[in-house]
C-alpha cells in the first residue's frame, strides 16, 4: 500500500477507501517512467535521397 502512495502520489484515503486495487494496479503499471538513450526520428526516403545529394557534392 506504501508503493502505491509513493509512486502515484497518492493520498491514504484514495488508496484505501476510493480507488479499486485493480485499478491501483493498472495505474501502476501504466505510471511513466524514465528512458534513457538516444531519441529515433522518422525520416522519409525524399529527405535522405536529397541530403545524399547535397553530400556529394
Amino acid at each position: 500500500m506504501a508503493s502505491f502512495m509513493e509512486t502515484l502520489h497518492l493520498t491514504y484515503d484514495e488508496v484505501v477507501n476510493k480507488i479499486p486495487y485493480r485499478n491501483l494496479l493498472l495505474m501502476q503499471k501504466d505510471k511513466l517512467h524514465v528512458v534513457n538513450g538516444v531519441k529515433v526520428n522518422k525520416v522519409k526516403g525524399k529527405d535522405m535521397a536529397a541530403r545524399r545529394r547535397m553530400n556529394k557534392r
